[in-house]
């Protein structure tokens, strides 16, 4: 079996779709940068991040706990059922985010203060924002309905049009309709209106349907779950991006903003491996052996490609970023790397967090992520700003800070977890110590030595040519792999 015959079997049908329809809206939002930085500056991207922030949490609890009902009773529910089920969800969701919207609007003078958001905001951008409410929570709604439905297609199209929609509907108003910022907001909200479209399109007439008090009551008791979720989540955003406009200015939130987007792009194709790789990884936590052979063939090579990304950007970051931005957005270029070296922590330990799933530890670790994350939160103003004269005053570098503290944290829950269930064979992560310690040795060397042109490819290369010279066995091996499984067996991978 060819290598690309192998690869199409491991992300074979909707994976493999879906993959690309990610990738796709990736590449569509990198390349709005170079139309759009002709016009807004990083203080309008700031300013676009942190309400983006607002309509995201309120969003992620808008569906009312129809999300988390979703997989337990859909498979399950007769046809009948299924349509009131659906009815009764898309019903409550879209009155109570409605409700959210009309909140926000009518709370938006005060949260302007506590946020340090400038005096001059437009109302459109205001009423923009409240309508992504809704159009956000029908949007997860239905992908919740695909997800469970085995219908990634569909799931795919969303994203696919969605991005479409951004893009376009951005650049007609900005450069046909001459709207500035308000044309951020107008691509957000043309780009989730398509989305909504194609779920309807795709959902066809299954939720329309008289509701029904029994799924209504079936909502109720997830509701709760909900909000608390969506609030742990969607409030650590708000807090991040708050935080960094009260201590220092918008601009600082559109730097920081931008530099998540890299990482944003990274996380989406890590998880796509995720995906292909979950179950084997609880198969192998299970197995009395313990190697994970599999687990750790395919995820250190991801390790490596991270850090290889860490490093190029370390080098050539603030050339890329400032062409790719007019140069609006060039310090945003500094962080970039150590959004890898995140990355590179959250990805690791994957042996270790399977064998906690494995053994029912799974709540364990969310209310572990949830006590860390609302600690960080607690700690970043801190490291920030100063609070009553007491502080770091670190800027954007607190924010780095207190994220890989976070992370290191979390990551030594997962250690010590999974050892209280059983003792791992061998040491998984040192691809993930190594790359920390390029990405970090990279920087500071680009950072304070300020190494010409010719230097730094160098580096690269020499940093490059090393690590396949290291790897050249492993990755023989993975090559042999995609080349000899069968395709139901390379799917398990």
């Amino acid at each position: 079996m060819s290598w690309l015959a192998a690869l199409r079997g491991r992300f074979a049908g909707r994976v493999l779709f879906f993959v690309s329809a990610t990738v796709f809206q990736a590449v569509l939002s990198v390349a709005l940068l170079p139309l759009t930085t002709v016009v807004l500056t990083a203080a309008d991207f700031g300013y676009f991040a942190l309400m983006m922030s607002w309509a995201a949490l309120a969003s992620a609890f808008g569906d009312a706990g129809g999300s988390l009902a979703l997989p337990a009773n859909y498979s399950v529910a007769s046809i009948p059922e299924r349509r009131r089920m659906l009815s009764s969800f898309f019903v409550v969701s879209l009155v109570f985010s409605s409700s959210l919207a009309v909140l926000f609007l009518a709370a938006w003078p005060w949260l302007q203060q506590i946020m340090s958001v400038p005096d001059e905001a437009s109302r459109a951008t205001l009423i923009l924002t409240a309508l992504l409410i809704p159009l956000k929570t029908a949007t997860m709604l239905a992908t919740n309905v695909f997800a469970v439905a085995g219908r990634g297609n569909a799931a795919a199209a969303q994203i696919a049009m969605q991005a479409v929609g951004s893009f376009a509907g951005t650049l007609i108003s900005l450069f046909g309709l001459h709207w500035g910022l308000s044309s951020l907001f107008v691509g957000a909200v043309v780009g989730q209106a398509c989305s909504v479209v194609v779920a309807m399109t795709a959902l066809g007439a299954e939720p329309w349907y008289l509701p029904s008090r029994r799924w209504m009551s079936v909502l109720r008791s997830h509701s709760l779950t909900s909000i608390a979720a969506g609030l742990t989540g969607g409030l650590r955003s708000i807090g991040e991006n708050s935080i960094v406009a009260a201590n220092l200015n918008l601009s600082a939130v559109g730097y920081l903003s931008h530099a998540r987007l890299y990482y944003g792009t990274l996380l989406a194709g890590t998880n796509a491996v995720a995906v292909n790789v979950w179950s084997i990884s609880l198969a192998e936590a299970r197995d009395a052996r313990r190697h994970f052979p599999l687990t750790k063939r395919v995820w250190m090579p991801i390790h490596v490609l991270i850090t290889l990304f860490g490093v190029a950007f370390s080098c050539f970051g603030e050339e890329f970023v400032a062409i790719l931005t007019h140069d609006r957005l060039t310090p945003a270029a500094q962080l970039v790397p150590w959004f890898a070296l995140l990355l590179l922590l959250h990805v690791s330990g994957r042996a270790q967090n399977a064998t906690v799933y494995a053994n029912g530890g799974a709540r364990s670790l969310t209310n572990a992520s949830s006590l860390i994350s609302i600690c960080c939160l607690a700690a970043l103003p801190f490291a920030v700003g100063k609070v009553g004269g007491v502080g770091w005053n670190g800027g954007l570098a607190g924010v780095v800070i207190v994220l890989l503290a976070e992370a290191i944290l979390f990551r030594a829950y997962i250690y010590l977890k999974s050892i209280s269930f059983q003792r791992l064979d061998g040491f998984d992560d040192s691809r993930v110590v190594w790359g920390s310690a390029a990405i970090i040795l990279s920087w500071l060397f680009n950072a304070y030595m300020v190494p010409a042109l010719i230097t730094r490819i160098g580096l690269c290369v020499a940093v490059c040519a090393t690590i396949v010279i290291v790897e050249r066995e492993r990755i023989i091996d993975l090559r042999r792999v995609l080349q000899n499984r069968s395709p139901a067996k390379t799917q398990n991978i």
